[in-house]
């Protein structure tokens, strides 16, 4: 049953009625087609999850006596799902109501839908069928409340994310300035910003300075679209027709009309995690905060799904229980792994979500890859961050490049090279517009006749273009999966302004990072990388300075990486020389042992695979090539790497045996003071196999 709502206290306290919330599960744009051509978006799993069971939990949280999902497309694939969902039953922490809106073509066409229908009661959360996050609801409805009480023209409370300039959870295609009063967080002016073509001006009315000490023009803001929203706004939205967008034409139409005389506020938030997948570029990102643990206690080993038994083990895997890996396979960091999963020989995965049921063959690697459910991979593929949805077969010796979507039921291969960017289906690309030119019917049927023949049903290549004349193709590709910018055609002021515009440009200009703040050059990116290096270098120095513990440092580190979005190479880099910088050469043997006894755990708990061993090995002796006292101490340092656990045998002896450890002169000097402890290694490793030859005599 829904919950109950809260009863006053005296006779004189109003009642406060629980709030409805409205899901959108269509957006009304173009992004991941094909496959969202056959799957509603909202169904579209994440970490192996509907994307809207994650936003149904966050209602979850807070009293919401109707939840409305708003479907214009793929009505009877959502009621479907809901049938048989627990979000239907007797029990069910919300009550759920389905409600079909197949005429509309637009956001503000659903909204008015609802008004027409009288469907809207109260005031009501506003929301996609995209949205993830762990915030606390309940204080943002309360200040709601509160605010209405003291502004009676306040019809909107909308949620923004603070997020740096080169943020992740940033979208790449878009991006908003929200000019704010920051005494009351009041949004005087909203402006909705592309990347492309790049935006030379703003204009805002001087009005929005009378009154105010201070104005805030914040393009620091990701918008996830949660909205508090008035009894009030639908009916705003049938008066004025032709809004049909909700930042842009409503948002924007409210904060620029003399008459309405309405107010809307924000509710800035730094600590939650707060995300809408709005695009594949988000998918992507947000799928790999959740591995990284953002999200938390949004992360799969919480099993949100009925029949989930995610485990989390060290570096970021979750495992099903019954999940059959061979023992040659290689499992990198940042993977889950769905129930009734087997994985080949010789297979190696990283940053890659894997559905349930799918079979992956020998010799195949997955790398930023989002396998569906029920996917068939055979032997010999290599498959670079891409989408392969739901039941499709990929059959041996395939090559599928970077940013590939794969829509439901295909089969390629075998022996195919599919192209970045490929977007595959069972079903032709439907033509953009009835009103098209003949010149470029004549395009796109040469589009969308692109084929690819074997044995297997015909499959189509797709696209991406849009009906809408004002939206730039670019964006949408710079809002795609894993696109390169370097594959982007830039035009003349797409980067810089011109003098006549904006006066002289300067270098700041022709920085591509300068484009609204959106994207950046990998200069921004290796500055970003330098500054996360510096930090973590600083936060090192400090523990063993102040002795703090193993699990503090751990921990600090950690949290730097995460809100970094740093990586563990870049850690080990900065980290093993500090740590050996602090062995004292007048003592060098003792003070070996001192710092290692302690300090080997750090570097073990930012050491993962077999080829993050290689990569400590390879720091270290380059270390050691710079200090003759390390290089003296070179094999007890292995050994005591060896026995904590840091390096494994079969990673020291790749090492030594291969031109890893044979850089050059320096390299190879130190490499000879390592050679007892190999023949050590192999000595015990001998003594063992005679051990164990006897015991089976035996």
């Amino acid at each position: 049953m829904p919950p109950k709502q809260k009863k006053p206290t005296n006779e004189n306290e109003e009642v406060e009625e629980p709030f409805q919330a409205v899901i959108l599960t269509d957006s009304f744009q173009d992004q991941f087609l094909p496959i969202s051509h056959e799957l509603p978006r909202c169904l579209m799993p994440l970490c192996n999850i509907p994307l809207i069971e994650y936003t149904l939990e966050l209602l979850a949280t807070v009293d919401i006596f109707e939840v409305l999902i708003v479907c214009t497309t793929h009505i009877d694939t959502i009621k479907n799902y809901f049938e048989n969902s627990d979000w239907m039953k007797p029990n069910s922490r919300l009550s759920v109501k389905i409600v079909p809106t197949p005429e509309c073509m637009s956001v503000g066409d659903a909204i008015r839908e609802l008004d027409a229908r009288q469907l809207i009661s109260s005031d009501f959360i506003l929301t996609s069928g995209e949205l993830l996050s762990n915030i606390k609801l309940e204080k943002v409805l309360e200040e709601h409340r509160a605010r209405k009480k003291t502004d009676k023209n306040s019809i909107m409370t909308m949620v923004l994310k603070e997020a740096s300039r080169t943020h992740t959870a940033r979208a790449k295609d878009d991006n908003s300035v929200f000019v704010l009063d920051p005494i009351t967080n009041q949004c005087v002016y909203y402006e909705s910003v592309v990347s492309l073509p790049r935006k030379h001006r703003m204009e805002v009315s001087p009005e929005i300075f009378e009154n105010r000490p201070q104005i805030e023009f914040r393009n620091d803001l990701v918008d996830p679209y949660l909205d508090i929203c008035s009894v009030e706004v639908p009916a705003l939205f049938t008066e004025n027709f032709d809004w049909q967008r909700l930042r842009a034409d409503f948002v924007h139409g409210i904060l620029t009309s003399d008459i309405l005389g309405k107010t809307i506020y924000t509710e800035l938030v730094r600590e939650p995690y707060v995300a809408r997948v709005q695009n594949e570029q988000l998918y992507s990102t947000v799928s790999n905060h959740m591995l990284n643990r953002w999200s938390f206690p949004i992360v799969p080993e919480t099993n949100l799904k009925a029949g989930d038994d995610y485990e989390f083990t060290r570096g970021n895997i979750y495992k099903s229980t019954n999940v059959v890996l061979s023992r040659s396979c290689l499992i990198d960091e940042n993977v889950q792994i769905g129930s009734n999963t087997i994985i080949g020989e010789n297979t190696r995965i990283g940053n890659s979500v894997i559905g349930n049921n799918c079979t992956i063959g020998d010799n195949v690697v997955l790398n930023g890859v989002f396998l569906w459910d029920n996917v068939s991979i055979g032997d010999n593929c290599t498959i670079e961050k891409s989408i392969i949805a739901h039941h499709v077969d990929i059959l041996e010796n395939t090559t599928v490049a970077q940013g590939c979507l794969v829509s439901l039921n295909v089969t390629i291969g075998p022996d195919a090279k599919i192209p970045k960017y490929s977007r595959l289906s069972l079903f032709p690309q439907p033509k953009s517009s009835a009103f098209a030119e003949s010149s470029d019917e004549e395009e796109e049927d040469e589009e969308r006749h692109q084929v690819l023949h074997g044995d297997h049903e015909p499959v189509y290549f797709w696209t991406i273009r849009s009906d809408d004349d004002e939206v730039d193709v670019r964006n949408m590709k710079l809002g795609s999966l894993a696109y390169d910018f370097s594959d982007l055609v830039l035009k003349d002021g797409d980067i810089t302004d011109s003098a006549s515009e904006v006066g002289e440009s300067d270098d700041d200009d022709d920085d591509i990072g300068s484009i609204n703040g959106s994207w950046a050059l990998e200069t921004s990116m290796a500055k970003k990388t330098d500054e996360f290096k510096k930090e973590i270098s600083q936060t090192i120095e400090r523990s063993i300075n102040e002795n703090h513990t193993v699990y503090t440092a751990a921990l600090e580190v950690t949290g730097l990486r995460m809100s970094s979005n740093g990586s563990y190479t870049d850690i080990r880099e900065v980290m093993i020389p500090i740590i050996f910088d602090h062995i004292d050469r007048n003592n060098t043997i003792q003070s070996t042992k001192t710092v290692l006894t302690k300090w080997s755990a750090l570097i073990g708990k930012m050491t993962h695979s077999a080829e993050d061993q290689l990569h400590v090995l390879q720091i270290l002796q380059r270390h050691s090539t710079l200090h003759e006292h390390l290089a003296k101490v070179f094999s007890i340092s292995l050994q005591f790497l060896y026995n904590a656990d840091v390096l494994e045998e079969e990673a020291i002896q790749k090492w030594f045996h291969t031109d890893l450890s044979k850089s050059n002169s320096n390299e190879i000097k130190v490499r000879e003071r390592a050679v007892k402890f190999i023949e050590w290694l192999e000595e015990a490793e001998e003594e063992s196999e005679e051990e164990s030859e006897e015991s089976d005599e035996e």
